[in-house]
């Protein structure tokens, strides 16, 4: 083994031009940075959306920046639907209502089929909508019901009654789970003064 090392340090120290060793280990360098360098390449082309490429016309961008808005968004809603003023009763509609081919509780414009006073644009200035990266936005409940009002207003002065808020699940769903889309969820409870 050191006659090995000893001939390939003569071959590399020797002034008379490159070695045939010497191309094998470049080569082999080389090949090996391609290699990285693809496997990044074709990584990042995972996260990168296809409408990316110009002449796209939608206003999706990539997973990243779809699911910072649509956070956005869902906390938008989580907090109207969170209220007092949102009752029971809004709340079963809204898991009731069946929009087109959604499942029950679904819509692509929730703010319009739901009557929430939610502003049409997520972030100020800007299009993106929900419905336009391919998601619809959904509202399902947990396993915890919640009680009527009255029944927490009474509890909450000092009643035995067994009275409890609601555990509501608000779903971001794409029209076809990818890479490039993923389904979200945020958890909320409501009324929330009773939370």
């Amino acid at each position: 083994m050191s006659k090995f090392y000893s001939i390939l340090f003569k071959e590399i120290s020797s002034t008379k031009g490159i070695s045939l060793v010497e191309v094998l280990i470049s080569t082999m360098l080389l090949s090996l940075l391609f290699t990285v360098y693809s496997g990044f390449v074709e990584t990042a082309n995972r996260f990168i959306n296809a409408t990316d490429l110009p002449g796209s016309s939608s206003s999706s961008r990539d997973i990243f920046i779809d699911h910072h808005k649509l956070y956005i968004a869902l906390d938008q809603y989580a907090e109207i639907l969170s209220q007092p003023g949102i009752s029971l009763d809004d709340i079963n509609y809204i898991r009731d209502f069946q929009s087109s081919n959604l499942p029950k509780g679904c819509s692509y414009s929730p703010n319009i089929e739901w009557s929430l006073p939610v502003p049409s644009q997520t972030i100020k200035d800007d299009n993106w909508q929900p419905f336009n990266a391919g998601y619809a936005f959904c509202l399902k409940a947990s396993s915890i019901n919640e009680s009527s009002l009255s029944d927490l207003i009474e509890q909450s002065t000092g009643s035995s009654l067994n009275a409890q808020p609601g555990i509501y699940f608000l779903l971001a769903l794409p029209n076809d789970i990818s890479v490039n889309h993923l389904p979200i969820r945020k958890l909320f409870c409501r009324p929330h003064p009773f939370c």
